[in-house]
Protein backbone atom coordinates (compact mmCIF):
# COMPACT_ATOMS: atom_id res chain seq x y z
CA UNK A 1 0.00 0.00 0.00
CA UNK A 2 2.36 2.68 -1.17
CA UNK A 3 -0.28 5.10 -2.41
CA UNK A 4 -2.36 7.57 -0.41
CA UNK A 5 -5.02 10.08 -1.28
CA UNK A 6 -6.11 12.96 0.91
CA UNK A 7 -9.43 14.75 1.01
CA UNK A 8 -9.03 17.89 3.08
CA UNK A 9 -11.14 20.94 2.36
CA UNK A 10 -12.85 23.62 4.41
CA UNK A 11 -15.99 22.65 2.47
CA UNK A 12 -16.08 19.21 4.11
CA UNK A 13 -17.74 20.13 7.37
CA UNK A 14 -20.82 19.96 9.50
CA UNK A 15 -22.10 22.21 12.25
CA UNK A 16 -23.58 20.66 15.35
CA UNK A 17 -24.33 21.22 18.99
CA UNK A 18 -23.38 18.89 21.84
CA UNK A 19 -22.26 18.69 25.44
CA UNK A 20 -19.91 16.40 27.30
CA UNK A 21 -20.09 15.09 30.84
CA UNK A 22 -16.79 16.82 31.75
CA UNK A 23 -14.84 19.12 31.96
CA UNK A 24 -17.04 21.94 33.24
CA UNK A 25 -16.60 24.19 30.20
CA UNK A 26 -17.43 21.35 27.79
CA UNK A 27 -20.36 20.18 29.90
CA UNK A 28 -22.27 23.28 28.83
CA UNK A 29 -24.34 23.09 25.67
CA UNK A 30 -22.13 24.40 22.84
CA UNK A 31 -21.49 23.95 19.15
CA UNK A 32 -18.69 23.52 16.64
CA UNK A 33 -18.05 23.73 12.96
CA UNK A 34 -16.50 20.29 12.60
CA UNK A 35 -14.03 19.93 9.73
CA UNK A 36 -13.49 16.44 8.37
CA UNK A 37 -10.52 15.17 6.40
CA UNK A 38 -9.79 11.69 5.10
CA UNK A 39 -6.67 9.80 4.06
CA UNK A 40 -7.02 6.50 2.21
CA UNK A 41 -4.16 4.13 1.40
CA UNK A 42 -4.14 1.16 -0.94
CA UNK A 43 -2.69 -0.20 -4.13
CA UNK A 44 -3.86 1.33 -7.37
CA UNK A 45 -6.98 -0.01 -9.07
CA UNK A 46 -7.44 -0.67 -12.81
CA UNK A 47 -7.85 3.08 -13.40
CA UNK A 48 -4.64 3.82 -11.46
CA UNK A 49 -6.60 5.32 -8.55
CA UNK A 50 -6.56 4.55 -4.85
CA UNK A 51 -10.11 5.88 -4.91
CA UNK A 52 -11.92 8.29 -7.21
CA UNK A 53 -11.82 11.71 -5.51
CA UNK A 54 -15.26 12.65 -6.82
CA UNK A 55 -16.82 9.46 -5.47
CA UNK A 56 -15.01 9.80 -2.11
CA UNK A 57 -16.17 13.41 -1.74
CA UNK A 58 -19.77 12.39 -2.52
CA UNK A 59 -19.70 9.40 -0.15
CA UNK A 60 -18.19 11.46 2.67
CA UNK A 61 -20.87 14.10 2.11
CA UNK A 62 -23.55 11.43 2.42
CA UNK A 63 -22.08 10.42 5.78
CA UNK A 64 -21.61 13.85 7.35
CA UNK A 65 -24.60 15.69 5.87
CA UNK A 66 -27.08 13.95 8.24
CA UNK A 67 -25.04 15.29 11.21
CA UNK A 68 -25.35 18.92 10.13
CA UNK A 69 -27.30 21.37 12.28
CA UNK A 70 -28.46 18.95 14.96
CA UNK A 71 -27.97 18.51 18.66
CA UNK A 72 -25.87 15.35 18.81
CA UNK A 73 -26.89 13.00 21.61
CA UNK A 74 -24.83 9.89 22.45
CA UNK A 75 -27.51 7.27 22.98
CA UNK A 76 -25.03 4.77 24.43
CA UNK A 77 -23.92 7.12 27.20
CA UNK A 78 -24.14 5.60 30.65
CA UNK A 79 -24.17 9.13 32.11
CA UNK A 80 -27.32 10.41 30.41
CA UNK A 81 -30.88 9.67 31.34
CA UNK A 82 -32.82 10.01 28.08
CA UNK A 83 -36.61 10.22 27.78
CA UNK A 84 -38.23 10.84 24.42
CA UNK A 85 -41.55 10.89 22.67
CA UNK A 86 -42.61 12.00 19.19
CA UNK A 87 -42.26 15.69 20.01
CA UNK A 88 -39.62 16.15 22.70
CA UNK A 89 -36.39 14.74 24.11
CA UNK A 90 -35.50 15.17 27.76
CA UNK A 91 -31.91 14.66 28.85
CA UNK A 92 -30.78 14.60 32.47
CA UNK A 93 -27.05 14.62 33.16
CA UNK A 94 -25.45 15.42 36.51
CA UNK A 95 -27.46 18.35 37.87
CA UNK A 96 -28.72 19.55 34.46
CA UNK A 97 -31.95 18.92 32.63
CA UNK A 98 -32.41 19.67 28.93
CA UNK A 99 -35.64 19.63 26.94
CA UNK A 100 -35.28 19.71 23.15
CA UNK A 101 -37.69 19.49 20.24
CA UNK A 102 -37.37 15.95 18.85
CA UNK A 103 -36.80 17.34 15.36
CA UNK A 104 -33.60 19.11 16.53
CA UNK A 105 -31.95 16.00 17.97
CA UNK A 106 -29.85 13.33 16.29
CA UNK A 107 -29.09 10.23 18.33
CA UNK A 108 -25.74 8.62 17.61
CA UNK A 109 -24.76 5.08 18.68
CA UNK A 110 -21.86 6.43 20.77
CA UNK A 111 -21.02 6.69 24.48
CA UNK A 112 -20.05 10.39 24.02
CA UNK A 113 -19.88 12.95 21.23
CA UNK A 114 -16.16 13.71 21.44
CA UNK A 115 -14.21 14.46 18.28
CA UNK A 116 -12.39 11.17 18.76
CA UNK A 117 -15.61 9.16 18.69
CA UNK A 118 -17.07 11.21 15.85
CA UNK A 119 -13.92 10.41 13.85
CA UNK A 120 -14.41 6.70 14.56
CA UNK A 121 -18.11 6.92 13.63
CA UNK A 122 -17.25 8.48 10.25
CA UNK A 123 -14.37 6.02 9.77
CA UNK A 124 -16.69 3.05 10.34
CA UNK A 125 -19.18 4.38 7.79
CA UNK A 126 -16.38 4.82 5.21
CA UNK A 127 -15.01 1.36 6.01
CA UNK A 128 -18.38 -0.14 4.99
CA UNK A 129 -17.78 1.35 1.52
CA UNK A 130 -13.99 0.96 1.21
CA UNK A 131 -13.54 -2.33 3.04
CA UNK A 132 -10.02 -3.30 2.03
CA UNK A 133 -8.40 0.11 2.25
CA UNK A 134 -6.54 1.77 5.11
CA UNK A 135 -8.55 4.81 6.21
CA UNK A 136 -7.66 7.69 8.51
CA UNK A 137 -10.40 10.15 9.47
CA UNK A 138 -9.68 13.44 11.21
CA UNK A 139 -12.32 15.61 12.84
CA UNK A 140 -11.34 19.12 13.86
CA UNK A 141 -13.24 21.43 16.16
CA UNK A 142 -10.98 24.38 15.33
CA UNK A 143 -7.75 25.16 13.45
CA UNK A 144 -5.72 23.94 16.41
CA UNK A 145 -7.74 21.01 17.78
CA UNK A 146 -8.23 17.79 15.87
CA UNK A 147 -8.79 14.11 16.63
CA UNK A 148 -8.19 11.16 14.32
CA UNK A 149 -9.12 7.51 14.05
CA UNK A 150 -7.55 4.75 11.99
CA UNK A 151 -7.29 0.99 11.99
Amino acid sequence: MGYKVFLDSTEIKFSACHFLKEPDQCSRLHGHNYYVSVEISDDLDNNYFVVDFIELNRRLGEIISPLDHYILIPEKSKDLKISKDDETVEIIVSNKKYLFPRSDVLFLPLPATTSELLAKYIHNKLKEIYQNKRIVVKVGESKSTMASYEE
